[in-house]
Order: C-alpha cells, then structure tokens, then sequence
C-alpha cells in the first residue's frame, strides 16, 4: 500500500476556499423557510480509558451507533430510542449460531458538550460496564450551532422543491452567524460531521444542481474554519463523488469506488492499494 497526496482540505490552506455569502440577495428574500429538512450528525467518541471508538448518530428518529473496540479488533452496530437525552440502543451483530447478541448500550447524552455516559450490557454479563465517552477530537472553543433552512419550490426537480440557503444560528443566543448560499441542494437532509477531523463540524449538503438528483452522490461542502469562524466551501472535496463514509478511528474517509483517503495535518491523501 502506498499513500498518494491529494488536496489541502483545512484551515490550514484557507485560499483554496470560496467564501460563503453574509448577506441575503433579492433572490434569498423569495425563498421560503423550510420546516422539518434532517439534520444527520455523525459524533465521534471516545472512551476516557482509550479502549472503545464510537460513531454516534443521535437526535433524529432512529438513533444508531458503531461501536469499536480497539484492543479486541470487533466493531458492533446498534440501534434504538431516544428519549430527550437519554438513548436506548441494542446491537444488531449476530452469533456464530445465528441468534442476536443482544447487547445493550444505554445513557445520557449531552448535547452541547459530546459526554456521553454509558452502560454497556453484553449478553454474557449481568451488570453493565460504565463507560465515559468524550469527543474524539478535542478543541476547547467549539461553536454550538443551530440551522434554518430556506429554497424554492420547483417543478423540475424529482423532490418538488430545492434548498438554496442554510442560516446558521448560534445556539446560545439563536442570533444568525452566515448564511450559506449559491447552490442547489437536496430539501430534505443535511450532513453535519467533522470531516477532516479537527474538532469542528462541517456541512455537507447533497448536490442537485444541473439536475442532479441524490443517486449521483455528488456532494457540497462546507468546511468550519476556527480562525474565521466561517464555514468555507471546499471546491476540492466537491469533485469526488461519493459519499464520506468517516473511519475516525483510522482518521480516514472512504467514498466508496476503492475511494479511500488518509487524512493528515488537515491533508487528504489518497490510499492507493498495490496490487
């Protein structure tokens, strides 16, 4: 295997970005807001001991985690409930007899913070293991933001309308921060994970312009620079398709198509196996 340099994709090459637009166009007053559109957060955890990863999808209907424990080398899915911040998973894995293993992972999350206090229950056990996971990628000034959402109808398009602008709000006194504009994108969803693992979340929307619909996996996305304290759009990463599949414990991104990348010191350096 060798590791073959791609592209810059953090703050740490900001020119390379276009900026987002902090002012609303004749045409952003036309848009209309958009109620219910999905916000998929991916949270990378770690336990406080080192032991266990965990990617952590929560605040939506079916919250689901992947738990990975690095000493023995197996990896877990779960899914479950969640009831303000407390989450009820059970495992999805099944034994070597075909029955479930019905594990358990149950605790509160906290939402702004990313501690997320645990108990893991194996099938095998009668008590439950207490776990502290943290965020995985530790930065002591992280913003806390929420989203309002703006577009269009449009009778072109396979979904009945288009999402053209994302206000960012901060959460703490629900004041705009930016609006990000100057695409088309899916109504329904956003992604809002940290791509190249600095700590910060990015937005990543699911590209419809040209006609594009979400089977084509083309993607927008806007990086969180701390030293701005905007989210910038990175050209570079929009012209890969497929989507990020994040490996946080490897500190890698696969995109699918043998499409996998090393990420380090805010590069993208793409795997390329020998064969």
């Amino acid at each position: 295997m060798k590791i073959q340099f791609f592209v810059a994709m953090s703050a740490l090459s900001i020119s390379c970005f276009s900026f987002a637009e902090t002012t609303p166009t004749a045409i952003n007053m036309e848009l209309k807001p958009f109620n219910g559109v999905r916000v998929s957060m991916q949270r990378m955890l770690k336990s406080s001991e080192g032991r266990y990863f965990m990617s952590l999808y929560a605040g939506i209907a079916n919250p689901h985690a992947t738990l990975t424990d690095l000493v023995n080398n197996t990896t877990t899915d779960f899914k479950g409930t969640q009831i303000g911040d407390r989450l009820d998973l059970k495992s999805m894995s099944t034994n070597a007899d075909g029955t479930n293993s019905n594990d358990q992972l149950t605790g509160m999350l906290n939402a702004n913070t990313g501690l997320f206090n645990v108990s893991l229950l194996k099938k095998s056990k009668t008590v439950g293991q207490s776990i502290l996971f943290e965020p995985a990628f530790k930065v002591s000034n992280k913003p806390v933001f929420t989203f309002k959402f703006y577009g269009q109808n449009d009778s072109k398009s396979p979904y009945g309308k288009t999402l053209k602008r994302v206000d960012v709000l901060n959460k703490n006194n629900n004041m705009v921060v930016q609006r990000l504009t100057g695409f088309d994108a899916f109504p329904n969803s956003i992604g809002y994970m940290d791509i190249n693992f600095d700590g910060y979340y990015d937005v990543i929307l699911s590209d419809m312009a040209q006609g594009r619909t979400v089977d084509e996996k083309r993607y927008i996305y806007w990086m969180y620079n701390p030293k701005t304290q905007q989210f910038q759009r990175s050209p570079q990463l929009e012209k890969i398709v497929g989507f990020p599949k994040l490996q946080g414990e490897k500190q890698q991104i696969d995109f699918g198509n043998g499409q996998v990348y090393q990420v380090k010191n805010g590069l993208l350096n793409r795997i390329v196996n020998d064969e």
